[in-house]
This record gives C-alpha cells, structure tokens and sequence, in this order.
C-alpha cells in the first residue's frame, strides 16, 4: 500500500520555528517576533525573517536563519527550506548562503572564529545555562532550600516537572512540591543537556562540576549579571522590532 505523502502546512513550520532560539537572547524566534511570514506551496517553504536593526552582527544572523532551515527541513514532507532575511546589511548575502546550505565561513570569510559558528553558539550556550540555572536556583531558595540542600540534589532527584501541580523534588529524602517552578526546572534540564552536562548533580558550573554550598551565594551573583544584561538585550529587541516596524506589538504567531 503506497502511503499518501505528508502535507506541510504552516501551523507545522511555526512549530519548527518555535524551537528555534536566538543564541544571544536564549529565546524563541517566534516568541520574539522576528519571523514575518511563513508560506507552503507544495513541500517547498518559504520563510522571512526580519531583525530588530540594520546591523545586526552577521554571525548572529547567520547562525539563526541557518537553525532556522535545518529545523524546518526535519519536519516530514519538506523538500526544500529557503530562508530570506530581509532589511539586513548582509540580507543578500545571508538569504542566498543559508538557502543554499553553506557554511557562513564560505560566505564571509575571515569573519568565522574555531569550527564554524561553533565556538560562538558554545559561547551562548553557556551564557543561558547560566541563565537558567539562576532562575531555578532563585526560586528554589526563595521557597525554603537551603544552600546546602539544593547543591545536594542530583538529577533523580527531579521527580516531576508536570504543570499539574508544580514541581516535585525529592529533598533529603522526602517529596517537596514547588509550586510554579516547574518550567524553570524544565529549561534548566533542557539547556544542561544541550551543554551535554552528564553530572548526577542537578546544580553545577559549566562544566559539569559540582558547586559547593560555600560558593553558591558567589555563582549566584555572577550569573546574575549575565541574566540582567540577556532580559535587557531581549526587552530591548522587543522594542527596536516594534518600533522599525510600526508594530502596536510583537504579533502573536
């Protein structure tokens, strides 16, 4: 029996595109309004991209509008994925590269650092860990951790990370529930992994080691920092998209 092929439809694109985050903001294209439209003829997709200024660094345009296609070319049934970025200074150069599938090396050259985009996107991934971390750390201990029992906890540990009820925790041996922590731990558990962090404790450094109790209070204010300075950066895009683009605000896809 010859199964009838799978259709592409735009609701599916924006779910690919869901996924996608902006590597300096630790945020969804989607959710930040950079993506302007979405069309499907056949299994061809065609995608506009649009960004909060004129100069926004190639790099960082590159490495997104390149997460963006390979996200969309997972999805059954696409043939083919063209991503133009629009009111760019490299617009041309970045919708043609990434469209064709070459690396951004190729197409600015000199401009790459390490492996590719590699070395950057390893830079950002390790910013919103940081980020993540905090955020669940705070909440944690605004709920009545101790330092010492949180940098206790290993990744067993995290019983349930439902929104039924919040989160479930088992600490020193009996279940806590934290309410509305539950999507702070599920980030967290996401950007650990995508650091590929394989430690059995739940709270750790960059790289994978163990934060002790006595150092908790200093990791915390370090990261601090970076977590302001991405919640500005990201306001901040908000703003300039809203603005360049006469929007009332950031349409809801």
């Amino acid at each position: 029996m010859i199964e009838a092929p799978t259709v592409v439809s735009e609701a599916t694109v924006l779910d690919a595109l869901r996924g996608v985050i902006d590597p300096e903001l630790d945020e969804s294209l989607v959710d930040l309004g950079f993506v302007e439209s979405v069309r499907v003829d056949d299994a061809v997709v065609d995608v506009v991209l649009r960004l909060p200024t004129f100069w926004c660094a190639p790099n960082f345009a590159y490495l997104m509008a390149n997460d963006a296609r390979e996200a969309i070319l997972r999805k059954p049934g696409v043939r083919q994925a063209r991503i133009a970025l629009k009111d760019h200074a490299y617009s041309d150069e970045i919708s043609v590269g990434v469209s064709s599938g070459a690396r951004f090396e190729t197409i600015f050259t000199g401009q790459a650092e390490g492996d590719d985009l590699e070395t950057l996107r390893r830079v950002f991934h390790t910013k919103a860990f940081g980020m993540r971390q905090e955020q669940l750390v705070r909440c944690l201990l605004d709920a009545g951790l101790t330092a010492e029992e949180l940098t206790e906890l290993r990744v067993d540990d995290v019983i349930d990370t439902s929104d039924r009820s919040g989160l479930v925790l088992r600490v020193s041996g009996d279940l806590w529930l934290f309410r509305g922590a539950a999507p702070l731990a599920r980030m967290h558990l996401q950007r650990r992994e995508r650091m590929g962090i394989s430690a059995d404790r739940l709270i750790t450094d960059e790289g994978g080691r163990p934060i002790p109790a006595s150092g908790l209070r200093e990791y915390l204010e370090r990261v601090r920092r970076q977590r302001i300075s991405m919640t500005f950066n990201a306001l901040m895009c908000r703003g300039l998209l809203e603005t360049r683009y006469g929007l009332s605000k950031v349409e809801e896809q």
